[in-house]
């Protein structure tokens, strides 16, 4: 896995700063774009909250995996 990826990131509308990785990590921005609607929507049905967010596509210094595949690995 490369140091540097792509991954679906929610941030707060109330502070910009904090923010989360919901999805990820994708070798490209269109893997990414692919899977934008369906992580987002995981999203809101595991933290209604998350209707309020704001979600990005960032390119990131990460190996480690977005919210979503670490709830699935730990589900399985």
């Amino acid at each position: 896995m490369n140091s540097k990826n792509y991954y679906i990131v929610a941030k707060s509308p109330d502070d910009p700063s904090l923010q989360v990785k919901i999805s990820g990590p994708y070798l490209t921005q269109k893997a990414a774009v692919a899977d934008l609607t369906e992580a987002i929507n995981e999203a809101k049905a595991l933290d209604s909250s998350a209707k309020a967010y704001n979600y990005e596509i960032s390119y990131l210094e990460s190996q480690k995996p977005g919210i979503l595949q670490h709830m699935a690995a730990s589900a399985s």
